[in-house]
């Protein structure tokens, strides 16, 4: 991996690369960074990270009001750009909705609405089923 030689940078990809199905906030890697023995301030983590958006190797969600601004790992061949995301508010899992309906929905808002989705950053909230069932159990 060019670029990563640093143990830091291998550790915070590492850890990037095993969510890749949420997203996590730079205070997540910093605590998996401790955990792993591997300490490195939040701005080395930040320009890393910014360093990889730029790569296309993540995305970067913008937070909501009072929130942190949360990062997912794109694996290759993923188009993130292409596509609307939903995110499960129980377990923080990432799905890409990567189906010809939600084409329809983007251009019918295109053509009715006069507005361009960005997929990219785009992420609908909501339960996922595995969720939803464990929630119903209890």
């Amino acid at each position: 991996m060019q670029g990563y030689s640093t143990p830091s940078r291998k550790r915070i990809l590492e850890y990037l690369e095993k969510n890749k199905n949420r997203t996590v906030t730079a205070a997540d890697i910093e605590n998996y960074l401790i955990e792993k023995e591997c300490a490195v301030n939040k701005t080395t983590i930040y320009r890393f990270l910014d360093k990889l958006i730029i790569e296309k190797k993540i995305v970067k969600y913008a937070a909501e009001k009072g929130k942190k601004a949360t990062f997912q790992y794109i694996e290759d061949g993923h188009h993130c750009e292409k596509h609307l995301h939903l995110q499960c508010i129980k377990c923080g899992r990432i799905f890409h909705l990567e189906c010809e309906f939600m084409d329809e929905i983007a251009a019918h808002i295109q053509s009715e609405h006069g507005f361009f989705i960005e997929c990219k950053r785009s992420i609908i909230y909501g339960t996922c089923m595995e969720c939803a069932n464990a929630q119903s159990q209890v």
